[in-house]
């Protein structure tokens, strides 16, 4: 992969459209396309043309519409062009057999974004947010992506970093100049920056259960036994009838699952078999495979209907929520904090969906979401700043030498740096940006 050659794929998802659009970016992306549509390629510009597409036997492909965007002001940095034609696959794979014919080569995934990326229109974070706009499951999903696409992520990142580099400087300059102490107001600033570097990192740190739960949503596992309500309940929670419910006993015999949005979270409800001992194989397996799927749930709510005994979900640890179901049949136990249902009549089923997205880490908030970490790659780098402000300043508190202090100090500064994609390697971009579709 070469960022002196041109590129050109896609933009478009597969399948029939009203328009489909095929992208070019790189140093012959304007001429490429000037001869497609057979102008000059001093006369294609951001002003939109109607023209004819033609390969090089001059045979018509499509009527399109063209333009380019001259470097450095495109989304790659480079000189970009798109034509969009009509969106047939035939039609878009013509137009792009065309332009490849003429001398450019097919984007591999993410190309164009990483071609933004190494040229400076984007930072790294910005990347990973583009793709997360894309991939989109829910509304505060959509939000928390615009907002680090927009750049509070990289803009906290960067800021950080400065003042990381700020102390740094001071802290060099004691070493360069060891006769000259730092004065007793630097001395305490040094120390308030240092404090206040740390808990900032470790605010973000702890954020990234929550951005990652909004990011890719959240796996709520309804369990219990046989006839505990399970099935009614999800029917309840999503508002439609979308599982069996029936008064016999092992009704549901495998596990179900559905998605809904809760709170702009989106949710995915599995329901699960009954338990009990059963000599039937196909709801015993049922039950295996249920008890798989509980396994990877964030959250697992666990019906009492008050006909067997009582279970409190400990088994589940912390992703646990014992709830009485059928609250509306009889009155129920007084139990300190645990919630009564009725998928009938509702009771209880909002403060339900509230206690499940507070354990999975979601705060309870609506507007524009704060910078926030949401992946493994940034959670990483931030813990190392964080930790890197602690020891410099345990390092400081134990009066060590003034160069423990700075090493930690750039091991912090250089964590900020790589989590804005400043200094890392190509084997991580080339894992990100494989995630990225073809004309992404």
């Amino acid at each position: 992969m070469t960022a002196d050659d041109t590129i050109a794929a896609i933009a478009t998802p597969p399948g029939v459209g009203g328009v489909g659009i095929v992208r070019v970016s790189g140093p012959s992306a304007i001429a490429i396309v000037s001869g497609l549509i057979g102008v000059a390629a001093s006369e294609l510009d951001r002003s939109v043309r109607l023209a004819w597409a033609r390969d090089r036997r001059n045979a018509r492909i499509d009527q399109v519409l063209a333009f380019a965007m001259r470097a450095p002001a495109s989304f790659t940095g480079e000189d970009v062009a798109e034509v969009h034609g009509h969106g047939g696959a035939f039609g878009m794979a013509a137009l792009l057999a065309a332009i490849v014919e003429r001398g450019a080569r097919v984007a591999a995934p993410g190309e164009f974004t990483r071609r933004a990326v190494a040229n400076g229109k984007l930072d790294l974070s910005r990347a990973e947010a583009l793709l997360d706009v894309i991939h989109a499951g829910s509304d505060r999903a959509l939000r928390l992506a615009q907002a680090n696409l927009e750049g509070r992520l990289g803009h906290d990142a960067a800021n950080l970093e400065h003042r990381a580099l700020a102390i740094l400087a001071e802290i060099e300059g004691r070493i360069d100049f060891p006769d000259d102490d730092l004065d007793v107001q630097t001395d305490g600033w040094v120390d308030t920056e240092l404090a206040a570097l740390e808990q900032r990192c470790g605010e973000l740190a702890a954020g990234f259960r929550e951005g990652r739960a909004i990011r890719d949503g959240i796996t709520v596992a309804l369990v219990g036994p046989v006839n505990a309500g399970k099935s009614s309940l999800l029917n309840a929670l999503v508002g439609h009838e979308r599982a069996l419910v029936a008064s016999e006993p092992g009704t549901t015999r495998d596990y179900l699952e559905i998605t809904n949005s809760w709170n702009g979270i989106r949710v995915t409800i599995v329901d699960t078999a009954g338990l009990r001992d059963t000599a039937d194989a196909v709801e015993k397996r049922g039950i295996d495979l249920g008890a798989a799927r509980v396994d990877g749930a964030d959250v697992v709510v666990v019906l009492n209907d008050g006909s067997s005994a009582w279970d409190d979900g400990s088994r589940y640890g912390d992703r646990g929520i014992a709830i009485r179901s059928k609250g509306d049949l009889a009155p129920a136990v007084e139990r300190a904090g645990v919630l009564v249902t009725s998928a009938q009549n509702g009771t209880g089923l909002d403060e339900l969906k509230h206690r499940v997205l507070a354990k999975a880490g979601i705060a309870d908030r609506e507007g524009n979401e704060q910078p926030m970490i949401t992946t493994l790659r940034q959670h990483q780098q931030i813990i190392e700043a964080r930790d890197a402000f602690a020891a410099s300043r345990h390092a400081r508190g134990e009066r060590a030498a003034p160069e423990i202090v700075a090493l930690e100090l750039r091991t912090a500064a250089q964590a900020l740096a790589r989590l804005r994609g400043v200094e890392v390697g190509e084997r991580v971009l080339d894992e990100l940006f494989a995630r990225f579709c073809i004309g992404k």
